[in-house]
């Protein structure tokens, strides 16, 4: 609703004299409305504790109400709701906020409808402030007027408010869309504003309520969640609005579990270092081909090494039996005589003994 920070505030709640109540009566239920004006003069008071002004309802043509000081008594100047300057709440916005103050009274808090700073003021550490939204607004001034007055705030946006601009706003600021279903159906819109309708509903926060993916390391929407549960968790503290561009949300922003943002927060912590520790990826090198071996039956001899040194290559030469007789070897008639035949490792000749050298001698003399 699109109600201004700066409307005169007026009376819109009280009690009944010696009556206890969870919650204050209002003048835009239609049960307590009827109640107020058929009530004796004097019976309603104040809700400040400790306050006794005595007060009446008053309807003007427009539609209007409001409560006022019984004439002849002072104003007491306790005033707990904004004016009504464009006339009554909307039937849907009404039932939205009763059924929001019967939510937190379930759970042990007061709460109060059309409050001066909240279309629902829940008394808590510190209270929570919730608006249903269904027209565009500035959501970032709003939101900053009831945070100076110590509260935190939540917008719940109907399925009514169906503009591109609320679908963006929902991640913009602490908000979340509200849904009313029929009781037993996850799909099957329900109206129970509207006259006519008959069955039970329930009621469902969803779009920008968190839960953790399946592996732990971010957080994505939980889809239709228990209105009820919701705000036990937010009052709590035990879920609260992160974002936006928060590292880890699927869109950047939403009402997250305090639990589930620091468990993803470790494994996403976890992940990073097990990947700047783990050893850099080997390449696989294409394997060098070796020399082909010879086939022991069929290959080639081996070839026996190079010596490397004299005494070694000495020992290489034969060496003969000095037992075996001696072979004596013609020489050539024609051709001179020629130097040792050719050996493949050179060697020192040996010097002939005496009496070949004279015989060789003799021999050619007598040619």
């Amino acid at each position: 609703m699109a109600h201004s920070d700066h409307q005169p505030k007026s009376k819109q709640h009280a009690h009944r004299r010696d009556v206890h109540r969870r919650y204050p009566l209002w003048v835009y239920d239609d049960d307590d409305w009827s109640k107020m004006k058929d009530l004796p003069v004097g019976d309603l008071t104040c809700p400040k504790p400790g306050c006794r002004a005595e007060l009446v309802p008053v309807e003007r043509k427009t539609g209007t109400r409001f409560l006022r000081n019984r004439p002849g008594t002072s104003d007491c100047g306790h005033a707990f709701a904004r004016g009504q300057g464009g006339g009554p709440p909307s039937a849907e916005h009404r039932w939205f906020q009763q059924r929001l103050v019967m939510l937190c009274a379930d759970l042990g808090y007061e709460a109060m409808q059309e409050h001066a700073y909240a279309d629902v003021w829940v008394q808590a550490k510190p209270p929570l402030a919730i608006e249903v939204q269904k027209w565009a607004t500035n959501f970032t001034v709003r939101s900053a007027a009831r945070q100076s007055n110590g509260a935190d705030v939540l917008w719940l946006l109907p399925e009514s408010a169906s503009s591109r601009q609320a679908g963006q706003d929902l991640f913009r600021h602490p908000a979340a869309r509200i849904r009313v279903l029929r009781r037993g159906s996850r799909t099957e819109e329900a109206r129970p504003w509207e006259p006519g309708h008959s069955g039970r509903v329930v009621l469902w926060i969803g779009a920008t309520v968190m839960r953790p993916s399946p592996d732990g390391l971010s957080l994505v929407s939980a889809g239709n969640y228990d209105a009820r549960e919701f705000l036990r968790e937010v009052l709590n503290h035990e879920r609260r609005w992160y974002g936006p561009n928060e590292s880890g949300f699927k869109f950047g922003a939403g009402w997250a579990r305090v639990a589930d943002v620091e468990q993803m927060r470790t494994r996403r912590a976890q992940q990073l270092l097990s990947e700047t520790q783990r050893p850099p990826a080997v390449v696989p090198q294409a394997p060098v081909p070796s020399a082909p071996q010879p086939d022991k039956e069929s290959g080639p001899p081996s070839v026996r090494p190079e010596p490397e040194t004299e005494a070694e290559d000495l020992a290489l030469v034969p060496i003969a039996d000095p037992r075996a007789p001696v072979r004596s070897t013609p020489m050539p008639t024609s051709a001179p005589e020629v130097g040792p035949p050719f050996l493949p490792h050179p060697v020192t000749p040996t010097r002939r003994p005496w009496f070949q050298r004279l015989r060789a001698w003799l021999t050619k003399g007598s040619t």
